[in-house]
Parts: structure tokens; C-alpha cells; sequence
């Protein structure tokens, strides 16, 4: 899947323009740097506008220089944290220290708004069979290091990888 990220709505209007009949202008934005390198691009693809994403708003781990969100970890009944899990995907990713902040113009850096709005409650584990007994506790979708993976609460991806 392609997907363009833009900081402003200004910037994702300049990726394309129409026609007077609505269809898209091949020769201007985007569709323009394509034609520059002999390559179309043809079909549909997303952009993302930092802009407008519900930005993670609540407090980062104490001292960390990645901004990491404090997201409360799973815990099951008896208080412990399920076996084989890792951390939230979103806390994962190292950013550069360019897009950590004040990405967008109220100050968010990449992790707060893309990577949040991508991966915000999707956990990780080691192993399938980590993963699949912490079913009870997962939110939004987990991860497993071997592959496995759950879409959301109910949806199940299976199969070879």
C-alpha cells in the first residue's frame, strides 16, 4: 500500500489537481514528478495529513528522550502483565530527533500524531501463542515477533506470511 504524509491540508491539495471534467490533471502535483521520471501513477493511493490526526495527548514516559507515550500495559485479572508481551507498536519505532517534535504547527512530533494514529493500541508479543492467550487483553489488534497477527478484536489474519 502507498500512502503519501503531509504535514498541512495545503500540501495535500498541491499533490493534485482535475479537470473541468473532475478528472485528475496528469501533468500537474504528484502526477506531474511521475511524468518528470517516465512513471505514471496510476490508480488510487492515500495521503495522510498530520494536520488533521487526533493527536496522542497524554503524558510521555518520564525522561524519555523518544517522547514515548505512557500507555497503560495489559494487565490480566491478578495484575500481571500477559506472557510474551513487549510493549505498544507505537513505543517501538525510533524517530530521529528532527520528528519528535513540533512537526505540525501545534507543536506534535511524528510519534504523537502518524505513528499514533497507525499504531496507537496495537501490541506486540513474542509469539502467536503469547499473542493468542492474551486475546482477553488486547484492544485494538497485537503483533506477534513470528508472524502472527490480530486485526482487531475478533478479526484474525491467517495463514503463511
Amino acid at each position: 500500500m502507498l500512502a503519501m504524509v503531509c504535514k498541512t491540508l495545503d500540501s495535500v491539495k498541491a499533490m493534485e489537481s482535475y479537470d473541468k471534467e473532475g478528472l485528475v490533471n496528469k501533468y500537474a502535483g504528484i502526477h506531474r514528478l511521475g511524468t518528470s521520471i517516465r512513471r505514471t501513477i496510476d490508480g488510487r493511493f492515500l495521503v495522510i495529513c498530520l494536520e488533521y490526526l487526533s493527536p496522542y495527548v497524554g503524558d510521555c514516559i518520564n525522561d524519555d528522550p523518544q517522547k514515548m507515550p505512557d500507555i497503560p500495559k495489559p494487565r490480566s485479572p491478578n495484575g500481571g502483565i500477559p506472557h510474551g508481551f513487549i510493549d505498544d507498536a507505537v513505543n517501538m519505532i525510533n524517530i530521529d530527533r528532527e520528528n519528535l517534535f513540533n512537526v505540525t504547527r501545534d507543536g506534535y512530533g511524528l510519534r504523537e500524531t502518524l505513528f499514533y494514529d497507525l499504531f496507537s493500541h496495537v501490541q506486540v508479543y513474542q509469539t502467536r501463542e503469547d499473542m493468542i492467550q492474551a486475546v482477553p487483553w488486547i484492544r485494538n489488534g497485537a503483533l506477534s515477533l513470528d508472524g502472527g497477527m490480530i486485526m482487531n478484536k475478533g478479526v484474525y489474519a491467517l495463514g503463511d506470511v
